[in-house]
């Protein structure tokens, strides 16, 4: 996931003055592993990134704009082709699955569940 890697754990790290010992031990995580996070080396668990919006009070989506921007495209793939594969169902579980595959395409900034 190097292509969707940078994010901003070092920026609030050292605009904060914590070290990457220190931020390791207030998210419970290793030093090693926080230099892997901050280079985009490694993704962060749920726990850690977690960790950092109670740190810094970002969510993770903020703290980790590229990687959520190469999943969010991934599921919108996705979602599409489930959508394409209900085409012409009118059953009220393709009605619900639709309007949720909308709701995801409205939150992603699209008019419609096409990418």
């Amino acid at each position: 996931m190097k292509d969707c890697s940078f994010n901003y754990v070092r920026t609030h790290r050292e605009r904060h003055a914590l070290t990457v010992d220190e931020l390791g031990h207030l998210t419970g995580h290793a030093s090693s592993g926080i230099t892997k996070i901050e280079s985009g080396d490694r993704l962060p668990s749920l726990a850690v990134a977690l960790g950092l919006q109670v740190i810094f009070g970002l969510a993770p989506r903020e703290m980790f704009p590229d990687v959520f921007g190469c999943i969010e495209e991934a599921v919108m793939r996705r979602a599409k082709s489930l959508y394409d594969e209900m085409e012409g169902r009118d059953d009220r579980r393709s009605i619900a699955k639709r309007a949720l595959f909308d709701e995801m395409a409205a939150r992603a900034g699209t008019s419609d569940i096409d990418l």
